[in-house]
């Protein structure tokens, strides 16, 4: 039937792959016709529904308005995106297609400038041209971006139409003839729409102006995308210098390929905040140079509902992951310090300094002075995170060697506090104004979730977990239990009871520290210990088990008598004939066994002599050997 056939086309063009947007919009229209002619409520005609903007199909839709909803679509998703890692907003956000007519102004002043050219309804920029006037120079980030012609075409893709259309090879579109299906904006040369690189230089001349301190994106923007921006803005404020720095990040790599849609090898931020926390994801970042390609491996599990294997993780998170745990354990146990001195001073202390304080003090002002410098050596995370993890490793070094009345609890809330403006900085911190992590992004959402609710409904949770914990010590008390069990039911608590409320207890000499904690990162830390140790266990009993084996395999080799050991086993029906030892002299077929043959047979009779004789020995002395006279 046609509406099956229409149907049928649609599903075909879709599942190609191929934009060929004019023909989709014609097949969906086809499409639609079909349905409101075998049922016109399904998708009721403009005239039969004019006004009404309350059904579902009544909106008619165009290549024009289904280009925006999807950009709108992606940004919205992109910015939330961005929310849940905890990055900031920008001070303002461009928009191409509300700059149409901006950037068709900026491409009429290039063409006054005599750098651009209209040509069958588009306009190219003029390289060579450019390239003559002595202010101008094409060809700064990359030298030989004159003799790559296929890399200098690189993103124009439709845009680059036919050749015959440009003056030079190494012209670049600023505006396109827009073809059947594709958006399409007004301007002098017709209806078309922006070239790639005129849209940036056209938003950002228009928000920063001629002079440009930094301009940043991927490495593989550096030619031709930059090479570009820069010809355009210069050729359109005639100057011979728009940016003064270029920053480009390193590619993101999954199992050594760059990470891209078309290689179907991306994972989103939604599915690796699944896994991990924005906190654990920005460490992984900052623990690698910005401007060095970085590569993830993926390891994959199976998901114990479905079956199926998917991306549980990725190998270099193990790191991140440890050295967020450094500096949340340093935050427990500097918190553990303040909450013996509220504010980090008491007058009935003392408070003078001795050696140890003033070797943490010097490690606090090292620390600085090595994250300064990092900081100004192209913002070099890596060994910030260095530096601070020393400084950590200085203040517990001091707290282990200092008693806990002896602590100096002013200089210790210098050192965190300075941890803690520095991660604050890197944006793994929420803030600085107190010391610690906090939490940034998705995982503030859950920490603000709890707002709200009653003080019973906020510690009910602890209540129930200490009446329960009060009930089993109160019983195994009246049972007479022994203290082994009086431990475990402690131990019980702090493995399993505290974890859940989020609070994770430290067996310390002089008493527990709590540490309030992510009760999701908690569980998964444990996981990890408890995986950790079964595998220990694991491999513990099965070296056992094969050395059981082994020595078992050995003493049912030891009880054969050497005299019948040819006759046996792997040796059976090789031979007819044997000496007084049991060493055969000739084959199954009669033949003399070699003599380089007969050599081997009598060394390995002579070892199983050995174990035979010693298996007998210690059975004798066992008890258990039966001697036949």
């Amino acid at each position: 039937p046609p509406l099956q056939q229409a149907a049928q086309s649609l599903k075909d063009l879709l599942a190609s792959g191929e934009k060929n947007l004019g023909e989709q919009e014609r097949l969906t229209d086809d499409l639609a016709e079909l349905l409101r002619l075998a049922d016109p409520s399904l998708v009721p005609s403009a005239s039969a529904e004019a006004g009404n903007t309350t059904h579902h199909l009544s909106k008619q839709w165009g290549i024009q308005s289904a280009y925006l909803e999807l950009a709108h679509r992606f940004e919205a998703e992109f910015m939330e995106d961005m929310r849940l890692m905890g990055v900031l907003k920008p001070d303002m956000l461009t928009r191409v297609s509300e700059y149409t007519d901006k950037i068709v102004s900026y491409i009429q002043q290039i063409i006054e400038r005599g750098y651009a050219y209209a040509s069958n309804g588009s306009v190219y920029f003029d390289v060579p041209t450019f390239e003559k006037n002595e202010k101008h120079k094409y060809a700064k980030l990359n030298k030989s971006a004159l003799e790559n012609l296929e890399l200098a075409m690189d993103g124009e893709g439709a845009l680059c139409g036919d050749a015959t259309e440009k003056r030079a090879e190494n012209d670049f579109v600023l505006w396109k003839k827009s073809k059947p299906g594709e958006p399409a904006w007004d301007s002098p040369w017709g209806m078309g729409r922006p070239g790639w690189h005129i849209e940036c230089s056209a938003m950002c001349s228009d928000v920063l102006g001629e002079t440009v301190d930094i301009n940043g994106g991927g490495i593989d923007l550096n030619f031709p995308h930059h090479e570009n921006q820069l010809a355009q803005s210069e050729a359109f404020f005639d100057c011979e210098q728009w940016v003064n720095t270029f920053i480009h990040t390193g590619h993101l790599h999954i199992d050594g390929l760059k990470m891209s849609k078309s290689l179907k090898n991306f994972i989103t931020i939604g599915a690796t905040l699944k896994m991990y926390t924005a906190r654990q994801v920005r460490f992984l970042f900052l623990m690698h140079q910005w401007s060095d390609p970085m590569d993830l491996t993926p390891v994959e599990g199976v998901d114990g509902t479905s079956g199926e294997t998917s991306v549980v993780g990725f190998k270099q998170m193990d790191q991140a992951l440890g050295v967020e745990k450094v500096f949340v354990e340093f935050f427990h146990a500097v918190k553990g310090v303040m909450r013996r001195t509220p504010g980090g001073y008491s007058v009935e202390q003392e408070h003078t300094w001795g050696d140890e304080e003033r070797v943490l003090s010097t490690a606090i002002d090292t620390s600085n002075a090595r994250t300064h410098a990092a900081m100004v050596d192209n913002i070099n995370t890596p060994a910030v995170i260095k530096a601070l993890k020393d400084l950590v490793g200085a203040t517990n070094v001091y707290l282990g060697k200092v008693s806990q009345k002896d602590v100096r609890p002013l200089l210790i809330d210098s050192a965190a506090r300075y941890v803690t403006a520095i991660l604050f900085c890197l944006g793994v911190a929420e803030t600085s104004s107190k010391v610690g992590f906090g939490e940034i992004g998705a995982d503030a959402d859950k920490a603000k979730g709890s707002g709200g609710v009653s003080s019973e409904e906020t510690l009910a949770p602890a209540l129930d977990l200490i009446v329960k914990f009060r009930d089993e010590i109160r019983n195994l008390a009246m049972e007479g239990a022994t203290k082994g069990e009086l431990m475990r039911a402690c131990d019980t608590l702090r493995d399993v009871g505290l974890p859940d409320l989020g609070v994770k207890l430290d067996d310390k000499e002089g008493g527990a520290l709590w540490k309030m904690t992510d009760k999701e990162a908690l569980r998964k830390e444990l996981e990890r210990d408890a995986e950790a140790k079964q595998k220990k266990e694991s491999e513990t009993r099965l070296k056992k088990e094969e050395a059981v084996r082994k020595l078992a395999e050995k003493e049912a080799a030891a009880k054969i008598d050497p005299a019948e050991m040819f006759k046996l086993g792997e040796y059976s029906g090789v031979f007819s004939e044997y000496d007084e030892d049991g060493i055969p002299t000739k084959t199954k077929e009669g033949e003399e066994v070699a003599k380089a043959q007969r050599k081997k047979l009598a060394k390995a009779h002579s070892s199983q002599k050995a174990a035979h004789e010693k298996w007998l020995s210690k059975n004798v002395a066992e008890g258990v050997a039966k001697v036949t006279l």
